[in-house]
């Protein structure tokens, strides 16, 4: 099933309709769709597909040599050694009607070969810009360095795929409750795999405890799949996203948590970062690089959920004994996870569409806090008004004491403009 995409294959179909060479690279984290993208984008086009895939470099371009005879037709028995000899042995090839290449999963290549991307800017150079042809690279790597690469500068199109949104949810399981979807979209996340396993037929609980809680559980074993993949030192990198699921977003807490020394940390968040499993967010009125105020979240609800309930409860999920694991999760899970997952639907509600509950369209949209625990929830504003928003999942206080804390709370943000306040 494909979903949602829409703003992703138009960019790369007007890319495809330009009179010369382009390049595009797609990046996302592991299992949020990029596949399935690339692959729905060339289903109606001539495309030339590259698969990297964890191997020896001679091994990985002989079956690269092989996927291109096939593809062109090209019966030669002529020796390819290196990338360079690769892709000038590409660049060879006629194309009379502009074709699409994809290069897929480039953080493998990368394992390999780590000046890859230094080197393709050569390889572009030389070799693949005369070609009539869109090329198209994925990687579930961004490196942090990436804008300050050569070939950042020849790049067309730089799309980064988030995950799926709440609509993914209502369009699969249109007659689940409110309450269930919001359920579904916090535990399962919107992956159309994972979602794939979640039987209408059976209440929210119940799969959960099939799908997670049991050791032959179609998403038992997932979350540790998925972090296994690319980090070698697993341990530290578990016990990093367990300490983010438990509410420790700030560096120096995840690592009071742990009992280490933020500076210890600095790596291990910096590839998690870079493997977009992570998100440093900031304060709406603070400069992103120049900021303290950092804080990290898991981009994935999906992961989030698995290692705040799964990862720590592996001993008593093999064992079988998950009855206090459920009755655990039956208090936690509506005050832990649910108002984060909420926050994250109504944030998608107002990028997508603001005038839903604002009668501008504003310029920005993000949280803001700061060092004395003030927090709002969600800052928006044009040119000449500012709305300060809360969002409640859990209703504590009645609506006008909810309404008096937010305007107190944006006292402490300065500002010039028409002062608005909405609570969800």
């Amino acid at each position: 099933m494909f979903l949602s995409r829409e703003n992703e294959i138009n960019l790369l179909n007007e890319d495809f309709d330009k009179p010369n060479s382009t390049l595009n690279f797609i990046f996302g984290r592991r299992k949020v769709g990029k596949s399935s993208l690339v692959n729905e984008y060339i289903k109606d086009k001539k495309a030339l597909y590259l698969v990297s895939f964890e191997t020896m470099a001679s091994l990985l371009i002989k079956e690269f040599k092989k996927t291109i005879d096939i593809f062109f037709n090209i019966n030669k028995n002529e020796e390819i050694s290196t990338l360079d000899d690769l892709f000038y042995y590409l660049s060879k090839s006629r194309i009379n009607n502009k074709i699409v290449i994809v290069l897929e999963d480039i953080h493998n290549l990368i394992k390999i070969d780590k000046l890859f991307l230094i080197n393709f800017n050569n390889y572009w150079n030389k070799y693949l810009k005369n070609m009539n042809i869109q090329f198209i690279i994925t990687s579930s790597l961004l490196p942090n360095n990436f804008e300050i690469l050569q070939i950042s500068k020849k790049v067309d199109n730089k799309i980064r795929l988030k995950s799926l949104g709440f609509n993914t949810i209502k369009k699969i399981f249109p007659n689940l409750s409110k309450n269930d979807q919001m359920n579904v979209y916090t535990a399962f996340g919107t992956n159309p795999k994972y979602l794939s396993f979640y039987n209408e037929r059976k209440d929210f609980r119940t799969n959960v405890k099939n799908n997670f809680f049991r050791y032959d559980g179609s998403l038992y074993n997932e979350g540790m799949n998925i972090i296994k993949k690319d980090l070698s030192d697993a341990i530290t990198y578990f016990s990093i996203l367990y300490s983010i699921s438990m509410g420790n977003n700030k560096i120096g807490d995840i690592a009071s948590f742990l009992n280490l020394k933020s500076t210890y940390l600095t790596r291990y968040m910096q590839k998690l970062l870079d493997l977009m499993i992570i998100n440093r967010i900031t304060p709406i009125n603070q400069d992103p690089i120049k900021t303290k105020f950092g804080r990290y979240e898991i981009e994935d609800n999906f992961l989030k959920f698995w290692f705040c309930y799964v990862y720590p409860n592996a001993n008593n999920i093999t064992s079988n004994k998950i009855h206090n694991v459920q009755e655990h999760i039956k208090v936690d899970f509506n005050k832990r996870l649910l108002p984060s997952a909420y926050k994250k639907y109504i944030f998608e509600v107002l990028e997508n569409n603001p005038e839903e509950f604002l009668d501008y369209i504003p310029k920005k949209i993000a949280s803001w806090w700061n060092n004395k625990d003030l927090e709002i929830d969600f800052i928006a504003y044009n040119t000449q008004t500012i709305t300060f928003i809360d969002c409640k999942w859990i209703k504590k206080n009645s609506l006008e004491s909810d309404y008096r804390l937010l305007e107190n709370k944006a006292n402490s943000f300065v500002s010039q403009l028409e002062r608005k306040y909405i609570i969800l």
